[in-house]
């Protein structure tokens, strides 16, 4: 039986791949509790398979997507066949989508030879906005405009003992963003590119060294790289040990609990306090 983590704030890395699929890992999908508040943030392709390994899906208090890109969001079709296919489920699951969302939904409903309004049964679906925060249950959500092909928003996460969780989801470079996640004691950053070079001009991704050095920028206290192709693991740890930050790549079935600025635990260092689920 999984143990409930108290009043700490927790990350499971349930996926952290690219959108081209990896036997080794799902693409975007990462588990934040705190107590039995548990959201999920991101969606991607495997994500929900290797959530019902850690958690009952039917006990998220609500799923946050950051973008509507396939690698962030299609698993809420294999996610929703876990609610009843035609009456509507007594306690739909609250799902937050970015402006315009709403439409990429209905019309995911549609490619998969759906009825209209099938996600409408399992799930309370609304578009959130990205200059209000939400609040769920004890968790404080705040969005970050990242730098993406597409509107994307990235969040920061605080808890109420003071730990905050950022993660920018998919971004090119951004002052914008650094700002944001000024001190956070965790950060996920994406790391998609081995180079800029085929990145388009307005640029959408970060290569590992941007990454790092966003993250150096704004003062994280931790950091792991997500967003990457498993085979760049090697390279990714490379660089964040001649980083001098407190960084490494994220592992698929990684555990870490988020210590607010001042804890001594050490719990938010990426390097200590990681299990494999």
């Amino acid at each position: 039986m999984r143990d409930v983590l108290g009043e700490r704030l927790r990350l499971t890395v349930l996926g952290c791949s690219t959108a081209a699929p990896h036997p080794a890992t799902p693409a975007a999908g990462y588990l934040v509790e705190w107590g039995t508040t548990a959201i999920l943030l991101d969606v991607g392709q495997g994500v929900i398979r290797q959530l019902q390994r850690v958690l009952d899906p039917h006990a998220l208090a609500a799923v946050i997507v950051g973008h509507m890109h396939a690698d962030h969001y299609l698993d809420l079709v294999g996610l929703r066949y876990l609610y009843p296919w035609g009456e509507r489920a007594p306690d739909p699951l609250a799902l937050h989508l970015p402006p315009g969302g709403r439409a990429r939904l209905d019309a995911l409903a549609t490619a998969v030879s759906e009825r209209p309004g099938f996600f409408d049964a399992g799930f309370d679906a609304v578009e959130y906005d990205p200059e209000r925060p939400l609040e769920i249950g004890p968790l404080r959500v705040r969005f970050v405009r990242g730098r993406h092909y597409v509107p994307a928003w990235g969040v920061v996460i605080e808890a109420p003992d003071g730990a905050r969780l950022g993660y920018t989801g998919d971004t090119g470079p951004s002052d914008t963003v650094v700002a944001a996640m000024r001190d956070v004691d965790l950060l996920l950053i994406e790391a998609a590119l081995q180079t800029s070079v085929f990145d388009d001009a307005a640029r959408g991704h970060l290569t590992a060294d941007e990454a790092l050095d966003m993250a150096r920028a704004a003062g994280a206290r931790s950091t792991m790289l997500v967003h990457y192709g498993p085979a760049r693991r090697p390279e990714l740890e490379a660089l964040c040990a001649a980083s001098g930050l407190r960084a490494r790549p994220a592992i698929d079935g990684a555990v870490v609990t988020v210590s607010p600025s001042g804890a001594t635990d050490g719990a938010s260092d990426p390097h200590r306090g990681l299990t494999a689920v």
